[in-house]
């Protein structure tokens, strides 16, 4: 699945993409702006797929999270052309878990198994 379109405006509150069938979702020249995260792949949904997201060419500002993944069910998230405005949290890692359960938050930041990014990826405004 990709999501390309010109560059625009999108302001949420929660998640901008829910992520909760199996594949690979692409984000390219997309700007988020007043979000608490701007992708999520689910963490406790009925069937456990891998998840993969691409974000490329992505401007945030006043977002907490970029993705959210789950390692333990092999989610990938890749980065290039970031830019933030002023702080967000570039990839959480979460623990899936079954139907009816809340995912355990286990860490955060780049690790090149899961959340795949340099610090030449994003640039901080």
């Amino acid at each position: 699945m990709t999501c390309t379109r010109p560059p625009r405006h999108v302001r949420r509150s929660d998640k901008v993409f829910q992520h909760n069938g199996a594949g690979t979702l692409t984000i390219r020249n997309f700007q988020v702006h007043s979000s608490g995260k701007l992708y999520r792949a689910c963490g406790n949904c009925s069937t456990s797929y891998q998840r993969h997201v691409v974000m490329d060419g992505v401007t945030a500002r006043s977002t907490k999270v970029l993705a959210g993944i789950n390692t333990n069910w092999g989610d990938t998230a890749r980065f290039s052309r970031i830019t933030v405005y002023g702080s967000a949290t570039i990839c959480e890692k979460y623990k899936g878990v079954p139907k009816g359960s809340e995912p355990t938050k286990i860490g955060e930041g780049a690790d090149g198994v899961n959340c795949l990014y340099s610090a030449s990826d994003i640039t901080y405004r």
